[in-house]
């Protein structure tokens, strides 16, 4: 990544003389200088304290905690920040080294000042030198977050060193150990080496992540080692070769390019047992990135929208088997049926109306023509009877159905009634 910055402007008498790779007075900086945050990353991966860190975090895992589920790159970033997962990372080492106070240690940072309490008597046998930071009445723990990286990081290793001498941790490698064969996890993979100096370990899990490291075995003799043929001094050095899917293939192109016929047959056992591994690892957490991103974009998008209110769901009715709520239930049923009657008899006098007036303007049609006045006057009452009576007649329809449509309601009622019962 290109990173712009504003060249500053300085008063002179002296022409400016012309900077390369500058736009708008802007400097560009080169993609090879790195941030603090990366340099400090990169200092931590060339120190043999880290892998060990990981590896003992890859075998006593079940141990430790099961709901412990950081990355090699995140507990990094813990040490280098002081953030909430080096806490969180801390705080379950220091529940396995007795005694233990769960609560003072849930509380803020009050684990600085345990791991300084236990890490204080033990620091002569798990760590070299002494101690960086010792409790301090509280000033601890401002120490603690102004340690540099190294500092935190070997805190984190004598921790560890401290936590596999519990019972629990020596019981766990005797039972591991009798059943004939060690777990995998117990130890590294070393996948070969120049056979002189140079050695390359595989090592991970699929929580952690998987890494590839080079141990460089470099041997000094001293002016007093010169006298002595088999005395020597042994300085190991510890790197990161590989972290991710990318650097392992670069790697594994390096070393099969390589003179060195050992060293091409690391990259091709690079190739052939380790890159499937970090290949499978990688498409898994691209999954889960992506599953992550799904749900953050659902959960912004119901955000924004406008909050509706759905039906609550429908609750079944206690059962009571008395006549009183059986009795009430008829009576509500008929005051509805009641209402549902009245309606109807007024639907029907409003049409029994309609057609009274309909006949009145018949007969005053009818009563007009001069040669049809004594047919009108004799056929008058049969047509008014013939009237009444259809009337009458649609009225007593009228009411049958009225009356069974009421008992149907009724029916319907008292059935459903007795199956929500």
């Amino acid at each position: 990544m290109v990173t712009l910055r504003q060249r500053p402007t300085v008063a002179t008498t002296e022409p400016e003389p012309v900077l390369e790779n500058c736009v708008d007075d802007l400097t560009i900086l080169s993609d090879d200088e790195d941030s603090p945050s990366d340099a400090a990353v990169k200092h931590l991966r060339g120190s043999w304290e880290l892998a060990s860190v990981l590896n003992f975090l890859n075998v006593f895992r079940p141990l430790i905690s099961e709901n412990l589920k950081v990355t090699a790159e995140e507990i990094e970033m813990g040490i280098i920040d002081s953030d909430a997962t080096n806490a969180q990372l801390h705080i379950a080492l220091l529940k396995g080294i007795p005694p233990v106070n769960n609560k003072s240690l849930e509380d803020g940072d009050a684990w600085i000042t345990a791991l300084c309490k236990k890490l204080d008597p033990w620091w002569p046998s798990i760590a070299n030198g002494e101690i960086p930071l010792t409790a301090n009445k509280g000033g601890e723990i401002s120490g603690y977050k102004g340690l540099d990286s190294t500092d935190r990081l070997q805190f984190l290793k004598a921790l560890c060193e401290l936590r596999a001498q519990q019972d629990d941790a020596r019981k766990y490698i005797q039972e591991n150990a009798n059943e004939g064969a060690l777990n995998p996890c117990f130890g590294k993979r070393k996948l070969g080496g120049d056979g002189k100096k140079t050695s390359y370990w595989f090592d991970g899990n699929d929580i952690l992540g998987y890494r590839l490291y080079k141990e460089v075995n470099e041997v000094s003799k001293s002016a007093k080692a010169r006298k002595n043929v088999f005395s020597d001094a042994s300085c190991f050095c510890w790197e990161t070769e590989a972290t991710n899917l990318d650097e392992f293939q670069r790697v594994a192109r390096e070393l099969s390019s390589s003179k060195s016929s050992s060293l091409a047959a690391v990259g091709k056992t690079i190739e052939t047992d380790a890159i499937p591994v970090v290949e499978k690892f990688h498409k898994k957490k691209e999954r889960a990135i992506k599953k992550k991103m799904r749900q953050e974009m659902f959960v912004s998008a119901n955000i924004s929208r406008p909050i509706r209110f759905t039906r609550s769901c429908r609750n079944r009715k206690p059962v009571i088997y008395t006549f009183d709520e059986y009795d009430k239930m008829i009576t509500d049923a008929v005051e509805d049926t009641d209402e549902t009657d009245r309606d109807d008899e007024e639907g029907i006098e409003q049409q029994s109306a309609s057609l009274v007036g309909s006949n009145d303007s018949c007969e005053d049609t009818k009563m007009k023509s001069a040669e049809d006045v004594s047919k009108t006057e004799e056929g008058a009452p049969e047509s008014d009877n013939g009237d009444v009576k259809e009337i009458e007649k649609s009225k007593e329809d009228s009411e049958e159905k009225i009356q069974f449509g009421a008992k149907n309601r009724m029916r319907q009622r008292l059935t459903r009634n007795s199956a929500l019962c």
